[in-house]
């Protein structure tokens, strides 16, 4: 099974969806926010299931601003970030994993990509495809279940 895990978009997913086009077998899409909407339509464009929740740029939206869901049998926690100041530190979002169980948290706001395993939970963040961080390409990750587990591939976006 295959997820593509992306946000930070604020409005422009020409680039994503271009590149997500290119994958084969997809089955679901997550989108960390900003620009709550961009996943929503996305996900709609591409015809695969979404979650997305709200960041602090979704003035107004009504989306969620946290998601615990499972998927593959993993437990997921799916937050923009900017509530848990993940800017600063990821200590309250840590917390907040082991308070529901999360094997996988998912999340965006800083812009900068991460996938890495700390104590048991693994940490994504997919970075921005449209707005990176400190002059880098944007970036996605691939979510992959297979017969080892759960992996994620950073992709960088070829534009």
């Amino acid at each position: 099974m295959r997820m593509v895990v992306c946000g930070d978009t604020h409005g422009h997913i020409a680039g994503i969806k271009a590149e997500i086009e290119k994958l084969d077998g997809l089955d679901y899409l997550i989108h960390t926010g900003d620009y709550y909407r961009d996943g929503i339509l996305l996900a709609e464009s591409l015809g695969v299931e979404v979650r997305a929740v709200a960041g602090n740029c979704d003035i107004g939206v009504k989306g969620p601003r946290e998601e615990v869901f499972s998927w593959a049998g993993h437990r997921f926690l799916l937050t923009h970030g900017h509530l848990y100041r993940v800017k600063n530190h990821l200590i309250s979002l840590r917390l907040r994993a082991q308070e529901v169980a999360a094997a996988v948290v998912v999340f965006g706001h800083t812009h900068q990509v991460c996938c890495e395993k700390v104590n048991d939970i693994l940490f994504i963040n997919p970075g921005s495809v449209s707005y990176p961080r400190l002059h880098q390409q944007g970036t996605y990750v691939v979510l992959e279940v297979n017969e080892q587990g759960i992996q994620g591939r950073i992709h960088r976006v070829r534009l």
